[in-house]
């Protein structure tokens, strides 16, 4: 597949169909590469005879729900099938990743907005203790177990705003490590759904450079200190697909020629 210079944020996310009941029948919905298709309908015909006084068939009420989602109050986004009734069938739950991936967006451009002291700040930092800190300790495990330190004393995830680093702090020594990792919010969107917070043991920080078949990250290794201590260091890494038998990641520690090939400002890596 050929992707534009700077691809989108859902590029990387799986096209996904569900059926909506409309008009005594089972009518197919997708949601393909950020937009919501009605696969049984002609919208132009459907809209037309909205003009001409008609009634919107289900169809359309789900295409308006799946527009209108992403302006809802954060708290009734948690439990929307709840409070829908009826209606619920019109939100499929077959599309609740680019669903969710859509709302965590939306929070961050609204935190951002708001100078980041708004509501939306812990909800991001709820998404990051979910979805982060498992991977996050999953790296300071291998990395404890390969350094021979007995212990995790500590092991904390923090969003930041975008104009913070993104960074890992820490220690580790024979006794204990413990460490804390600052991401920005787009990590829970070009990170978390791949499926690469750790490969080969390190800890992806951020995607640099979008390319999601050998994409270039900035990611989190541990190195020997002065006095049998080692101090985490970020550093950017390629990152390349296995095969379909395999299913996974392997990470290339980048040499220094091997760079960004177009620079992207940070505000478009986070908010496109």
């Amino acid at each position: 597949m050929t992707l534009p210079a700077r691809p989108r944020w859902y590029h990387h996310v799986d096209a996904v169909s569900a059926t909506v009941p409309c008009e005594g029948e089972d009518h197919r919905v997708t949601w393909r590469r950020g937009k919501f298709v009605l696969e049984d309908h002609d919208l132009s015909a459907e809209r037309a005879m909205l003009v001409l006084g008609g009634e919107p068939c289900a169809c359309l009420h789900a295409m308006r729900l799946w527009r209108d989602q992403f302006r809802m109050p954060p708290e009734l986004f948690s439990r929307m099938h709840t409070w829908m009734g009826d209606d619920a069938v019109l939100a499929p739950r077959e599309m609740a990743l680019p669903r969710e991936l859509g709302m965590t967006l939306s929070w961050a451009r609204d935190w951002r907005r708001a100078s980041y002291i708004d509501k939306h700040g812990p909800l991001l930092q709820e998404q990051a203790k979910e979805r982060a800190l498992a991977p996050f300790r999953q790296h300071l495990t291998f990395e404890k177990q390969r350094f021979g330190s007995r212990v995790m004393s500590g092991a904390k995830v923090e969003i930041v705003p975008d104009h913070e680093p993104t960074t890992v702090t820490g220690r580790m020594d024979k006794v204990a490590v413990r460490a804390v990792a600052t991401l920005h919010p787009r990590w829970l969107v070009d990170v978390w759904p791949l499926g690469i917070g750790v490969v080969d043991g390190a800890f992806v920080l951020e995607m640099v450079e979008h390319d999601w078949l050998r994409p270039l990250v900035r990611a989190v290794r541990w190195e020997d200190r002065p006095g049998t201590t080692r101090a985490p260091v970020v550093a950017l890494a390629r990152l390349e697909a296995e095969t379909e038998a395999d299913g996974g990641w392997h990470l290339t520690w980048a040499e220094a020629t091997d760079r960004p090939r177009t620079a992207v400002p940070r505000s478009d890596r986070i908010f496109k």
